[in-house]
């Protein structure tokens, strides 16, 4: 799982590397067949780049070193 402080990128843009800076959980709506979904965590990412911080769903993206 991710932390505050934590170096991040979106697995499908790799060169979008940030900070994670927040986390919240967000409830999900979606019923599946045994009942409904669990929270879904959503990151805020200070990017490094200047595009300023970006929200990402926690399983777009992954930890970097």
């Amino acid at each position: 799982m991710f932390k505050v402080g934590d170096r991040v990128a979106p697995f499908d843009n790799m060169t979008m590397k940030g900070t994670v800076v927040d986390m919240r959980k967000q409830g999900s709506d979606q019923w599946m067949v045994g009942g409904a979904m669990q929270h879904i965590f959503i990151i805020k990412v200070a990017l490094d780049s200047d595009k300023g911080e970006m929200e990402f769903r926690a399983d777009r993206l992954r930890r970097i070193e």
